[in-house]
């Protein structure tokens, strides 16, 4: 079974952001090659006429967007800051996140029902619906 495009594009778009902030050359190199095997999967889409190459970059745009504003914000929490943070700034910071992944998941599952490939992600009861 291989990766669905939504999979694909959402674990690319992580791997750039670890491109982006890693200072490793050798880590970065592997990271590259990682973000290169996903492009590749990527292009196989297209080939076959499952989506178009603007689709993918529109849709890549978007849940790098979201994993950015997520990945920031945990990076925040990751250092320590929130700790010296008032009550409201962490709930707002909280609700940040939840936002930005639902709009991560709500971007996937629309990239699976475009495509016909993978799964709808229906969250019950949990924090990002």
């Amino acid at each position: 079974m291989r990766y669905p495009v939504d999979e694909l594009l959402d674990k690319r778009s992580i791997i750039l952001l670890k491109i982006k902030k890693i200072d490793d050359d050798r880590e970065k190199a592997r990271l590259q090659k990682e973000y290169g095997d996903y492009t590749e999967g990527l292009k196989k889409y297209i080939e076959e006429g499952i989506c178009t190459g603007q689709q993918i970059e529109d849709w890549h745009n978007r849940i790098f967007e979201a994993n950015e504003v997520i990945w920031n914000l945990e990076s925040q929490i990751r250092k320590g800051k929130v700790e010296f943070w008032p009550l409201e700034e962490v709930g707002r910071t909280a609700l940040q996140i939840r936002k930005s992944n639902g709009a991560r998941i709500g971007i996937k599952s629309e990239i699976a029902e475009k495509t016909g490939i993978g799964y709808k992600d229906i969250k019950i009861n949990h924090a990002s619906e």
